[in-house]
């Protein structure tokens, strides 16, 4: 097996993990026992839980069109980390301090998906080009 697919699905693996906490952090906050550093709101409560359990239920979503290539996974997954990454900085200044910390897992999968964007940009084959008479159009 190539390194770079061992470091594809190594990658795979970080993203599984990390939207799963995503995850579990949402079903942590349904016990009512989450605290915050500053003084929240609770729409704003609402706001930070719900966006915990969308990054997490989009992120898993979006992660077999990446393991597979697709555009759709590709643009998906970007448009999610840098939501994910502008969200962690507000949460961060207007939240709790510590949220600027998913800022590093946003930006590790912007980069990793920047570097193997050639994967995914290429047209494949099978889908994007038609045989007539003998030769590709």
């Amino acid at each position: 097996m190539k390194v770079k697919n061992v470091v594809f699905i190594l990658f795979l693996l970080f993203c599984v993990v990390y939207y799963v906490a995503r995850l579990a952090v949402f079903a942590m906050s349904l016990s009512g026992t989450n605290s915050f550093e500053n003084e929240v709101s609770e729409l704003a409560e609402v706001i930070v839980f719900g966006s915990f359990l969308a990054i997490g239920v989009l992120g898993l979503v979006l992660l077999p069109g990446v393991a597979l290539h697709r555009l759709w996974g590709f643009w998906g997954t970007m448009a999610l980390s840098a939501y994910t990454a502008v969200w962690d900085i507000w949460a961060a200044i207007w939240v709790q301090s510590s949220a600027a910390i998913g800022v590093v897992p946003a930006a590790v999968i912007i980069v990793f998906l920047l570097f193997y964007r050639r994967d995914f940009l290429r047209p494949d084959f099978t889908e994007a080009t038609v045989k007539v008479g003998g030769s590709s159009t």
